[in-house]
């Protein structure tokens, strides 16, 4: 068996970005936090991504609601995931009462080794099925300028 390995195009890494959305979704009244995982996949390439939730609920003028990682720290973003790392982040939803939420993910630098999927946690920690938006399901997103 033989395994071919990509060759790097002499394209820097550092050129390499893209915007990820899960839409707007409703929340399920039992979904206490939104969890992203963002596992780098890449032997050698760190990752840079920034992840952003935001509240619809009001309809228009979303809100940005804190990320976080670990025992409650609020992510500093740019992040970076070092090669073969895995990065577990989330945000509290029903404390703030949300009804629609969307998460996205900016990928400022690396490349297409970046495996991202969130889902919804209830409060004993279950995410049912509904609840998840996995990598093949993220829509690209080209945003100049707003929220």
């Amino acid at each position: 068996m033989s395994y071919h390995y990509y060759q790097k195009s002499s394209k820097d890494h550092r050129d390499f970005s893209r915007v990820l959305t899960t839409g707007v979704q409703r929340r399920d009244p039992e979904t206490y936090s939104a969890v992203i995982n963002l596992a780098n996949l890449d032997p050698k390439v760190t990752q840079r991504v920034t992840v952003e939730v935001w509240d619809w609920s009001s309809y228009v003028n979303p809100v940005k609601l804190p990320v976080l990682i670990d025992d409650l720290d609020i992510v500093r973003f740019p992040y970076k995931i070092a090669p073969e790392n895995l990065a577990v982040m989330y945000t509290f939803l029903q404390p703030e009462n949300v009804v629609f939420y969307e998460v996205r993910i900016i990928q400022h630098s690396g490349n297409e080794n970046l495996v991202v999927n969130t889902y919804g946690n209830r409060i004993d920690l279950t995410n049912p099925l509904e609840n998840r938006v996995l990598q093949s399901q993220l829509v690209p997103l080209q945003i100049k300028n707003g929220c």
